[in-house]
């Protein structure tokens, strides 16, 4: 990776995080107690932010809020509007093992018609509930298409994964939420910070990192927290990440720093990405490492549109027949 690349991917990675990724903070009750990660977006708070209203401006200027319309006529849900909130969670790297729950205003029963039209569709009965299987199609790439799961909760939540057990580990947890005090994963998310619309949480980030050599010294870090959203107008990502010993914490620290360091010298090229680079600060205390960036919201959304533009320039353009 560029020296270029890689303070894109420091300060485009962390703004991108306040994108649509993906109305309520994470509820923990709904995670079951085996997941080592989640990701949770409140999508109503995003959209009711300053940068998330210019984010579905431009959309619309784009043309896609039509193209949402449309999947609308279909699925009788749009997803710029009807998604409340969206959590993944799962255990390890393996796709099988995630779980994505959906909230929002969905007709079930339009979208159950949808899926009985799949070749592979079939209704699993499950400890008194329905499930739901079919395939994933990819006419581009047969070789990427797989089998999915299903299961429609209270009529307001789609609950989907790739793997049969984990979907039932799921319907379990909703079914009859965990009690007593929280462990694991659970105990360490951390009260949301007023205005976040996204909160990340994992542990065990030595062995979600795997073998990827760009992501060596995240091998020795224990857990990672992350909280992003808008308060007063401005943008802000906290990041803390919890390193095995202080020596560990002291490397991942020196390397964000250096990252920081490039972002701001390279003001010639990406003047919008040095200036954001100011607004980064990074504290470490034992073996803690927290990283805080702050930004007027409309400095964060020039930065993302600029981003957008300069990846279509750079995609090819359709031929156009004489």
């Amino acid at each position: 990776m560029s020296a270029k690349s890689s303070v894109i991917v420091l300060l485009a990675g962390l703004c991108l995080m306040t994108g649509p990724a993906f109305a309520a903070p994470l509820q923990k009750s709904e995670i079951n107690p085996a997941a080592d990660w989640v990701v949770h977006a409140d999508l109503e708070a995003f959209r009711s932010s300053g940068v998330g209203k210019l984010v579905l401006e431009e959309l619309k200027a784009q043309g896609i809020e039509q193209k949402m319309q449309e999947f609308a006529t279909i699925f009788s849900f749009q997803p710029l509007t009807d998604l409340r909130d969206v959590t993944l969670y799962g255990t390890g790297t393996d796709r099988n093992n995630a779980v994505v729950i959906a909230d929002g205003r969905f007709d079930a029963e339009k979208l159950l018609g949808i899926v009985r039209w799949n070749p592979q569709y079939k209704e699993i009965p499950y400890e008194g509930v329905t499930l739901y299987q079919w395939l994933n199609e990819d006419k581009k790439n047969p070789a990427a298409e797989q089998i999915m799961y299903g299961y429609i909760h209270g009529g307001q939540q789609v609950v989907i994964s790739s793997g049969l057990d984990t979907l039932k580990h799921a319907v379990n947890t909703l079914k009859q939420p965990a009690g007593g005090p929280s462990t694991g994963l659970i105990s360490r998310i951390p009260a949301l910070e007023k205005g976040a619309f996204l909160q990340v949480v994992a542990t065990g980030i030595g062995d979600l990192a795997g073998q990827e050599p760009k992501a060596a010294i995240l091998k020795q870090a224990d857990s990672l927290t992350l909280s992003a959203g808008e308060a007063a107008d401005k943008v802000f990502i906290g990041l803390q990440v919890q390193g095995q010993t202080p020596e560990v914490a002291q490397n991942i620290a020196n390397l964000v720093q250096g990252v920081v360091a490039m972002a701001q010298l390279a003001a010639q090229e990406q003047p919008k990405l040095s200036e954001l680079a100011k607004n980064v600060n990074i504290a470490r205390e034992d073996k803690t490492v927290r990283v805080r960036f702050e930004a007027a919201s409309q400095s964060v959304f020039g930065f993302l549109k600029e981003q957008w533009q300069q990846k279509q320039q750079s995609q090819p353009q359709p031929a156009t027949t004489p």
